[in-house]
C-alpha cells in the first residue's frame, strides 16, 4: 500500500516533502486501522526516526488535554501529540522494530518458552497500567509487539488518546478477547484485562481463541455460558501449571481470576 494512497485518505494529494507540525517528515507507511494511519517519519528537530500516527483532519479540532503519562519498559513511549492544520490529529511514538503477536501466531503457535515469556511481560505491562489507575479494556493480538526479539511492548494505551477511564464506553474492543462482564455491559476493569491476557496466551499457545468460532454473537453467547476447551490437548507443549494458570485467567467470574497481574505471574511460575 503506497504512502500517497494512505495520505489521500487523510488529506488531498500534494507534491514535495510531507511535513507534519513543521517537524516530522513522513516516510513509508507502517500500517493502518480504522480511521488512523501510521507512518515512519523523521523528526527533523532531533534527527531521529519515529512512528507517527495520523487520525485525520477535523474542522476546529484541538489537541486533547495532556494526562500525566508514567513510563514502563513494556509500554511504547509516547513522544508528542497535537493537531496539524493540514493532516489533522497526530501522535508520535518511539519507532519499534519487530512483529505483533497476531503476525507471529498467524504462522504457527508459539512454543512454551515464548508463550510464558509473552505472558509474564504482558502481565507486567498491564499490571503497571493498573497501578497507574487505568484499565485498558481492549487488549488484542495487534496491541503487543515483540521489539527486537526481546521485549514485548504494549502499543495502545488509554492515556495516549486523552480519554479518562470513567468516560470510556463499556462495550468496545475485540470480541475475541472481551471479558464476559464487558459483554454483559459493565465497564472494563483490571480483572477484564487479565481475562484478555488469558485469551491471548490461549491463542499464542494453540493458534485459536477460546470460544473463537462463529459469529460475534455466537462467540459472545459462548463466553457467557461455557468454559473454554482445556489446553491439555490443544497446547501439549505447555507445562500443566502454565495451562492451569491460563485457564484461571479465563474464569467467567472476575472473582475467580487471580487477584492482580502479580498474582497471575506467580501462578505461571508455580
Amino acid at each position: 500500500m503506497s504512502l500517497m494512497f494512505l495520505l489521500s485518505q487523510v488529506q488531498p494529494t500534494r507534491t514535495g516533502p510531507m511535513i507534519v507540525a513543521g517537524r516530522y517528515q513522513l516516510g513509508e507507511p507502517l500500517g493502518a486501522g480504522g480511521e488512523a494511519r501510521v507512518f515512519r517519519a523523521r523528526d527533523r528537530t532531533t534527527d531521529t526516526e519515529v512512528a507517527l500516527r495520523i487520525k485525520g483532519a477535523s474542522t476546529g479540532e484541538k489537541p486533547t488535554p495532556p494526562f500525566p503519562v508514567p513510563l514502563h519498559p513494556g509500554w511504547v513511549r509516547l513522544l508528542d501529540r497535537g493537531v496539524d492544520p493540514e493532516y489533522g490529529t497526530f501522535t508520535t511514538f518511539e519507532l519499534l522494530r519487530g512483529e505483533t503477536l497476531g503476525a507471529m501466531v498467524s504462522r504457527h503457535p508459539l512454543d512454551a518458552p515464548a508463550v510464558l515469556g509473552f505472558a509474564r511481560q504482558a502481565l507486567e505491562a498491564v499490571g503497571a497500567l493498573h497501578a497507574a489507575g487505568w484499565a485498558h479494556g481492549d487488549l488484542n493480538a495487534d496491541n503487543f509487539l515483540l521489539h527486537e526479539g526481546r521485549t514485548w511492548k504494549l502499543l495502545e494505551l488509554p492515556f495516549h488518546h486523552g480519554v479518562a477511564p470513567e468516560i470510556r464506553s463499556a462495550l468496545f474492543g475485540s470480541i475475541y478477547t472481551l471479558a464476559p462482564e464487558q459483554i454483559a455491559g459493565r465497564p472494563p476493569e483490571a480483572a477484564s484485562d487479565l481475562f484478555a491476557i488469558g485469551c491471548l496466551c490461549y491463542y499464542a499457545a494453540c493458534g485459536r481463541y477460546p470460544h473463537g468460532e462463529g459469529s460475534g454473537a455466537e462467540i459472545a453467547i459462548g463466553r457467557l455460558r461455557f468454559a473454554p476447551a482445556p489446553l491439555d490437548d490443544l497446547a501439549p507443549q505447555l507445562p500443566p501449571s502454565a495451562q492451569a494458570a491460563i485457564m484461571r485467567l479465563l474464569a467467567r467470574d472476575p472473582a475467580d481470576r487471580p487477584a492482580d497481574a502479580a498474582a497471575a505471574c506467580q501462578l505461571l511460575d508455580s
